[in-house]
């Protein structure tokens, strides 16, 4: 075939969902016999080219995106913003043109450029280079601005003209996928344009997840003792992610634990009176994410619940770091897991659920609006959280009503000890190796490099 793709995003290599979506469609496309490289700002590992202006977290960009959407202050004009974002976005256009200059690319996926606001400027760099080249684009919207209500509502004019033309843009260069049906049905309402539907999926046929050689230091390395019941929360910290919830459920957890003590659990683990309910926090702190991080370390401190911010032992792959300490993969805190927790309140799809699926642990789930449009009805077996936060506490954590969490956290003890908890597991990875396997990838892929897509 001989067809080669490039692949970009602001970031790749990490733990983010957005990351490994990228490296399955990577994979995916290479085994259709496509030559793929990858494209990132300088927050990465394994790219294949690095544009530094691409960074989120350059003081140029944080700029745009605070005067464009928080607080107008730092620029004289409207026409000064104007010129910084066109001088970012000039710059990006041009080193990309040099690296497809070499690469001689056929397609190039963008994934959020054209559909998020935290960098605007990339939006129009893209336009701008597939207008001018023989490339067709494949936009993979995950996030639109418009799902975060008033977080991204423009400060002057200028702002909100540049989104109605390049956020997303409608050219017939550009193709867009998006992954549910609310992205899908969002993205036609605002501007009018269809889109090919590839959700989230999974390697369902890649060797499972175990304890071997490697992570059997896990625990100890972690400071968690054998016997503990472990709660994963594998998530980035980040306010929609609604972490609090998960503390929550673990305190009810701790507060009944007499109840599980001397019971032997679904994976053979025996519950021993000196055994701790730990909060595994896996994923890393989003800068902008700080205050959240703080208020959730002294919502763990209030309410005297065991838990472990791991990010620094936890990478996208195992290495060794430079004090010669290991670094784990995501997928070794699953193994170690005993139940996962997934209260994030929003979510363009859901990596973390489908990879609980594969892992073959029981789930809590906050049913956000995705997984109630389009996970739900495939048929899984979840804990659930039900779907409505009935406020604030102090600060700005959520809370769901009392009544839910205890309700949820009796269901999670009963799925910890039942007979029939392993079965449900391994119904769960059917169904998602179903709709979510490689081979429904690779098909969507295909069909998203066709010309074409079927009206909504």
């Amino acid at each position: 075939m001989n067809k080669r793709i490039g692949i970009c995003h602001y970031r790749i290599g990490g733990t983010d969902g957005v990351s490994f979506e990228i490296e399955k469609h990577k994979s995916a496309l290479e085994m259709l016999g496509y030559a793929v490289k990858l494209i990132s700002g300088p927050k990465q590992v394994g790219a294949d080219y690095i544009i530094p202006e691409l960074g989120l977290d350059r003081p140029d960009v944080y700029k745009i995106k605070k005067n464009a959407f928080l607080e107008y202050r730092d620029y004289e004009s409207e026409a000064a913003l104007k010129e910084e974002i066109e001088r970012i976005a000039a710059v990006i256009e041009e080193c990309f043109l040099e690296i497809h200059e070499k690469e001689k690319f056929d397609y190039l996926f963008l994934h959020n450029i054209f559909s998020h606001a935290r960098h605007i400027a990339a939006a129009k760099s893209f336009y701008d280079a597939l207008k001018s080249t023989h490339i067709q684009g494949i936009a993979v919207d995950h996030d639109f601005y418009q799902s975060y209500g008033d977080l991204y509502s423009p400060t002057v004019p200028y702002v909100q003209n540049y989104l109605d033309q390049y956020v997303p843009p409608k050219s017939p260069r550009i193709r867009h996928v998006t992954i549910s049906s609310i992205g899908r049905d969002l993205l036609y309402q605002k501007t009018g344009l269809d889109s090919l539907i590839i959700p989230n999926t999974f390697d369902f046929d890649q060797p499972m997840w175990v304890k071997d050689e490697y992570n059997r230091t896990f625990l100890a390395d972690i400071g968690v003792g054998e016997n503990d019941l472990i709660v994963l929360q594998a998530t980035r910290i980040v306010e929609r992610k609604a972490v609090e919830l998960a503390i929550d459920v673990v305190k009810r957890l701790q507060d009944n634990k007499e109840r599980l003590v001397g019971k032997m659990l679904y994976n053979r683990k025996k519950i021993l009176p000196n055994a701790d309910v730990v909060l595994l926090l896996a994923g890393y702190t989003e800068p902008a994410s700080g205050d959240y991080e703080k208020e959730l370390r002294n919502e763990i401190e209030r309410q005297g619940i065991k838990a472990k911010f791991i990010s620094d032992k936890i990478g996208a792959e195992r290495k060794w770091a430079k004090d010669r300490s290991k670094i784990y993969s995501l997928w070794d805190a699953y193994v170690y897991a005993d139940l996962v927790t997934y209260p994030s309140v929003w979510e363009g799809w859901g990596n973390q659920f489908i990879e609980a699926i594969f892992a073959k642990k029981p789930i809590v789930v906050f049913e956000y609006p995705v997984f109630r449009a389009d996970i739900k009805g495939e048929g899984y077996q979840i804990i659930s959280l039900g779907q409505k936060i009935a406020g604030l506490r102090d600060g700005n954590l959520v809370y769901i009503n009392s009544s839910q969490i205890m309700a949820t956290a009796e269901a999670v003890e009963e799925i910890l000890t039942s007979r029939g908890t392993e079965e449900m597991l391994e119904q769960n990875f059917k169904i998602g190796k179903q709709y979510h396997g490689r081979q429904v990838l690779s098909r969507l892929l295909e069909k998203a490099l066709l010309k074409t897509y079927p009206k909504c």
